[in-house]
C-alpha cells in the first residue's frame, strides 16, 4: 500500500520524533537508525525539507530535526509527500458504461480506502510514540521519555 519512500520518511520522522527539540541528527545517523541506505535517505530528507516536514541545516554540526511538533505532523501528511496516499475510486475502474455508481465491490474498496484515509489523517507521530504498545517504533525506548511519557521499566 505505502510506496518505498514514504515508509523510509516515516522511520525518518520517528526517529527524529525521539530526539530532544534542541537536537539535529546527521543523515548518516539517521541511516544507521532507521536501516535506510544514506543515497536514498538523502533524497527523502531533501524532500520532506522542502514540504516543511524538517529544518536541515548545513555544515559543522548541522543536520535534520523536525519542523513542528510531533504532534502536528500526521502521517498522511507524509504519505502524501510521497504520493503514497491511498486512493480513493471516483468512477468504474473498468470502465463499463452505464456504471454511473460504483457497484458493490468498488463500494467496498472505496469505504476502507476512505477508512485508511482518515486514520492516516487524525494520527500524529506523537501518537505513534505514544502508544500503548509494547513494541516500540525503531525499537528505541528512548521515545517514550522524549515524549514526556512513562518510562518503560523492561
Amino acid at each position: 500500500m505505502l510506496n518505498q519512500s514514504a515508509e523510509y520518511a516515516l522511520r525518518a520522522v520517528v526517529h527524529l520524533a525521539t530526539l530532544p527539540a534542541d537536537q539535529q541528527a546527521s543523515a548518516g545517523d539517521i541511516s544507521d537508525r532507521t536501516k535506510v541506505p544514506i543515497p536514498y535517505l538523502q533524497k527523502v530528507l531533501r524532500t520532506l525539507t522542502r514540504r516543511g516536514v524538517l529544518h536541515a541545516k548545513r555544515g559543522m554540526g548541522g543536520g535534520f530535526c523536525l519542523a513542528k511538533s510531533s504532534g502536528e505532523i500526521t502521517v498522511l501528511e507524509i504519505l502524501n509527500a510521497f504520493d503514497s496516499s491511498p486512493q480513493r475510486i471516483e468512477t468504474c475502474p473498468l470502465g463499463i458504461k452505464g456504471h454511473t455508481h460504483l457497484c458493490p465491490l468498488h463500494t467496498l474498496i472505496d469505504e476502507q480506502v476512505a477508512n485508511a484515509q482518515r486514520v492516516f489523517a487524525t494520527t500524529t507521530i506523537h501518537d505513534i510514540l505514544g502508544s500503548d504498545s509494547e513494541i516500540r517504533p525503531l525499537c528505541d525506548g528512548l521515545a517514550r521519555v522524549s515524549l514526556g511519557l512513562p518510562k518503560d521499566n523492561r
